[in-house]
C-alpha cells in the first residue's frame, strides 16, 4: 500500500512539474504565433483550477476522483495517459504477477 502511495505521489509531482514547464512556455508560444499550443495550455490551467477548487469543497475529494475516473477530459494534458502507456502497463503487470508466483 505504501509503495502504491509513493508511486502515485511521484506521478502527481512529475505531472505538476510538467504543467509548470508548459505554463512557463505560454509567452514563447504567443510570441512565435503558436496560438493553438498556448490555448491548450490555458485550458489545462483552467482544468487544474477547477479540480483544485472542487477538491477544497467538503466531499470534493471523492467527487473529483470520481469525475477523473469517469471522464478523462477533465485531466490536464500532463496527467493524461499516452496511447501506448496502457498496453505497456498491462505487460508489466503480467510480468510482475509471474515473478511473484515464481518466488513463492
Amino acid at each position: 500500500m505504501i509503495h502504491k502511495l509513493k508511486k502515485f505521489s511521484k506521478k502527481i509531482g512529475h505531472g505538476l512539474k510538467q504543467e509548470y514547464k508548459e505554463t512557463k512556455e505560454i509567452p514563447t508560444h504567443i510570441k512565435n504565433k503558436e496560438y493553438k499550443k498556448a490555448f491548450h495550455q490555458i485550458g489545462d490551467i483552467g482544468k487544474m483550477t477547477f479540480l483544485s477548487v472542487l477538491w477544497i469543497l467538503p466531499g470534493g475529494g471523492i467527487v473529483s476522483a470520481t469525475l477523473l475516473k469517469v471522464s478523462h477530459k477533465f485531466r490536464p494534458s500532463a496527467f493524461q495517459k499516452k496511447r501506448g502507456e496502457r498496453k505497456k502497463w498491462k505487460k508489466n503487470s503480467i510480468k510482475h504477477k509471474g515473478e511473484i508466483e515464481s518466488k513463492r
